[in-house]
This record gives structure tokens, sequence and C-alpha cells, in this order.
């Protein structure tokens, strides 16, 4: 069963966009558009046609001139929210239900996907539908925030991580730092390695910021400028 909603829709005509980095998936609310109901798409398939009828014919020339799907990552960064909400991609929206069952269970990859194959629709390139959810389903093993049994090893004590790095090396990496509740002193976690006390090489590459932070607690502050701050230079 769709759903229907008479306020909402997705894409705006190419004269509405009146800034230079104008989003062509805006959610935009006028009398014209209320005038014009629009169906949540409920496939993937549903989502491709919406598009390209929404899209102004300027985006569509823009999508078709590009040499890879990797461009559609601009699309990603710019309108990734607007399809996750407009769409219902944070809840249980039909749209939503049919990217579980086709792998996709983050908003954030759902949108990327629907983006992705939209692309390959246009140039008629295979979806690589189960390549793609193979992907994601590594990414989030890979990446999995620490759990309450990842302690300390020496004395089991409960630690607190704060924050997780991405690290080169292997596909997928992430390096997560945290501090023992009991000692306070630094410790790592990797999925599937598990918990271990990161090296000299490791704490200088991370408080130098040679990684890239991408997973924070939200709530906990991150221990590397206090590492950075009071380390000692290395007299070689």
């Amino acid at each position: 069963m769709k759903i229907v909603t008479a306020t909402l829709s997705l894409l705006i005509s190419i004269s509405a966009l009146v800034a230079q980095d104008a989003d062509p998936f805006a959610v935009v609310e006028s009398e014209e558009q209320n005038e014009k109901i629009e169906s949540i798409p409920s496939t993937l398939a549903e989502a491709h046609e919406q598009l390209e009828k929404q899209l102004p014919a300027e985006e569509l020339k823009k999508i078709d001139a590009m040499k890879a799907e990797e461009d559609m990552i601009d699309y990603h960064f710019r309108s990734g929210m607007g399809i996750r909400n407009t769409w219902g991609l944070w809840g249980d929206s039909p749209l939503a239900l049919n990217m579980r069952e086709l792998g996709f269970t983050h908003p954030d990859d759902m949108s990327s996907v629907i983006l992705e194959t939209f692309w390959c629709k246009r140039h008629g390139k295979d979806f690589r539908i189960k390549e793609r959810a193979e992907y994601y389903r590594a990414y989030w093993t890979e990446n999995k925030w620490p759990d309450k049994e990842a302690v300390d090893p020496d004395d089991k004590s409960e630690v607190v991580w704060s924050r997780g790095y991405e690290a080169a090396g292997r596909l997928h990496r992430t390096i997560y730092i945290g501090r023992s509740k009991k000692t306070g002193r630094l410790l790592a976690f990797e999925n599937p390695t598990g918990v271990y006390v990161p090296d000299e090489k490791l704490l200088e590459s991370l408080s130098n910021n040679a990684h890239t932070s991408r997973f924070t607690s939200g709530t906990t502050p991150d221990p590397l400028p206090e590492l950075k701050a009071n380390r000692v230079p290395r007299s070689d």
C-alpha cells in the first residue's frame, strides 16, 4: 500500500535552484505541489521512476554525462538527507522495508544505493545488488562499535570507548580508542582482533591526525588531543 502525501515533493525544477549549490532533491512545499499528489515509492524500481519523473532535465543530463556511478557522491552529500527523510528510510516505509529485503540496513547505505543504481539504470549497467549488499554487510561487521565484552585484557575492567578512526592497511579498517575505567590507560580495539594496547607508532599516527575520525560515542571526550598535548617529542 502506498503512502501518499499532498505536501511533500522530493525534487524541484531547475528554475527554483536559486543558489549555486542548490539541492535538486530538496523538499519544497508550494500550492502547485500541493495540487500534485506524489506517492512515496515502495520499491527500488519505483524510486528510480520517481527520480526520472521529477528530476529537472538539466540534472538528468548531468547524470547521463557522468563517467562512473561514483560521481553520484555529490548527490549523496547534497541530497541524501532529503531522500532519507522524505521517503521514510529512517523508519518502516515500504521503500525502507524493500531495501532491507535487498540487504541494506542503514538509511545512508539505502540512499547511496538508490542514487548509484539510478546512474546504472540511466547507463544500462547491472545494479550488482548482491555485491553492494555484501560490501555494506562487511563494512558494518568490520566497524561494529566495541561491546561490553571489549574489556581491558589485563584486569578485565571496563573500557570507555570514545572514538573510532579510519585506518589504512585493510578494507573497512577502523581502530577504536578508549581508556580503561580502572587505570585510565589507552586501549585500542579492532574487529576481529579485539582489545589490545596500541604501540607508540599507532598512537603517534593517531595523535598527529593521520587518520580520519569515523565514529564517536557523542558523549565521551576524545582522548587523543590530550595525548598529543602531553606527548614528549621523540629525540630521533
